[in-house]
């Protein structure tokens, strides 16, 4: 079932049959017939349910012709309207064997109603979606959770990661062995704000095996718009709670521990292979960047900086990690302070997720450097941008 060979000789030579893989269809090419597994449909109580739908196909080489007839087969119980008509797809209940282990149970004789007049079908691709639209539209208006993409979840499934969609870019452009560097790895995110959560927006789109997020605090209106997108109803509810719920629509595997992060429960770190830091804590800063160092587990710090000047805001972004070596030439200077701002403009410009992003960024950049997936010439232990000069400055490493 799916991507035999005859069906990717179908798809190199038919592009519609491309389109349909690319949306998420699961279809086969078997005894000579199209087939469209897991198609949502209605059945006479006005429950959801699936069915598989298939065609014969006339070819010139691979090439599909138009259809010689309007009849298609369904193997599944007989779709019906929302308001349980049987729908007006023709033919009745009739069995026929497309191929060992598939039998129909419905056959179809549908064509085109176009100015009151029926004609056959021009393409065999108008035939396809004629009969999609028709059979599907009542199931998604019913149920809107429902969906035709039945390949999405296999393809994922495939995968053996958390990811929850399959990862076709990196397949089209063979980089799986690249993107696949991060399968296994568990990594913490601790702090949620406005950096965490653009954080974890980038990371719950990899294989990693484990996100888990730590961060004690609520989410308030002025969160809203420090997090990337909208998540609704959130206000009220835990930072790590509200995001890990949101992002789990991409990501298995992530979980929320609503509690800071402090000496008494420090050890709950141990065994994860990365670690970001995105809390606005001084001391706490350098407490977990040295008790990460020292115990060989990689990190990035990522702080941010916000004062008005008579030009407007001047912000400053920086990232600083990943190693001992990077703690020990940083701690408690201007690249890993220990202290808290003073007079910062940033706890009062909700305006400003783009600094969060851009922090959130260089901090993802840097850890996919550490694992491989980016290339990695500059071992600088930190790095500030600062936006008025919109110069990027890197700490030069100490031998």
């Amino acid at each position: 079932m799916e991507c035999g060979s005859e069906l990717r000789e179908l798809a190199s030579h038919n592009s519609f049959v491309q389109a349909l893989e690319a949306d998420g269809y699961l279809l086969d090419f078997v005894g000579g017939h199209f087939v469209i597994y897991g198609l949502p449909c209605l059945d006479a109580d006005g429950q959801l349910t699936h069915g598989d739908w298939t065609s014969p196909v006339d070819l010139s080489g691979w090439v599909i012709d138009p259809p010689g007839d309007h009849q298609a087969w369904f193997r599944g119980v007989r779709p019906h309207a929302r308001d349980g008509r049987r729908l007006r797809l023709g033919g009745g209940t009739e069995t026929k064997v497309i191929a060992e282990g598939f039998v129909t149970t419905e056959r179809f004789s549908y064509k085109i109603n176009e100015g009151g007049t029926l004609r056959p079908y021009r393409s065999f691709e108008e035939k396809v979606l004629t009969y999609m639209e028709t059979i599907v539209g009542p199931a998604m208006a019913a149920y809107p959770d429902a969906t035709p993409f039945r390949a999405i979840a296999d393809r994922a499934q495939a995968q053996g990661t958390p990811l929850k969609f399959p990862d076709t870019l990196s397949a089209r452009y063979d980089m799986n062995d690249l993107s696949m560097l991060l399968n296994g790895k568990r990594v913490a995110i601790v702090g949620l704000g406005g950096t965490g959560s653009y954080i974890l927006d980038f990371l719950a789109r990899t294989h990693l095996a484990e996100i888990v997020l730590y961060d004690d605090d609520k989410v308030h209106i002025h969160t809203l718009f420090r997090m990337p997108g909208f998540i609704a109803n959130a206000v009220g509810a835990t930072k790590v709670e509200a995001l890990a719920q949101q992002y789990g629509n991409w990501h298995g595997a992530i979980s929320p521990i609503p509690e800071r992060v402090t000496e008494e429960n420090v050890e709950q770190l141990r065994g994860v292979d990365f670690v970001f830091l995105s809390i606005d804590n001084g001391p706490g800063r350098i407490f977990l960047t040295d008790w990460l160092s020292a115990n060989g587990i990689a990190f990035v710090d990522c702080g941010m900086g916000l004062n008005r000047t008579k030009g407007g805001l001047n912000g400053a972004v920086r990232i600083t990690g990943v190693d001992r070596a990077a703690f020990e030439q940083t701690q408690k200077t201007v690249h890993l302070p220990g202290g808290d701002p003073e007079a910062d403009q940033y706890r009062r410009q909700a305006q400003i997720a783009e600094l969060n992003a851009l922090n959130a960024t260089l901090a993802v950049i840097r850890f996919k450097q550490h694992f491989g997936l980016y290339d990695w010439e500059d071992d600088a232990p930190s790095y500030i941008f600062e936006t008025t000069s919109f110069a990027l400055e890197p700490l030069a490493r100490r031998p």
